[in-house]
């Protein structure tokens, strides 16, 4: 079954984001087990909700693509199976 990541980035700013972003998404697209990435502006910095066939296939990709990137205290991505999903 499918999971969903939570990670959120305190007082990164909007821009770090937009920056990060455009260098990884289009290799997100492509890589495996990916299904969709949301990104929200709240408290003070950003949360990235995505789906993924499996932690395994999103931390393959995670790992090597956006952690470079995150400061080195940049707190641990929350996972949750999903239990149902339905996308038009």
């Amino acid at each position: 079954m499918a999971v969903l990541k939570q990670h959120h980035s305190a007082g990164m700013p909007v821009e770090v984001y937009d920056k990060v972003a455009a260098e990884a998404i289009p290799s997100q697209s492509k890589a495996d087990g990916f299904v969709a990435h949301y990104a929200i502006v709240e408290d003070g910095g950003i949360t990235v909700i995505e789906i993924w066939d499996s932690i395994d296939q999103h931390d393959a990709w995670f790992n090597e693509v956006v952690k470079p990137h995150l400061p080195p205290d940049s707190p641990d991505s929350k996972f949750a199976e999903l239990h149902n999903s339905n996308v038009k």
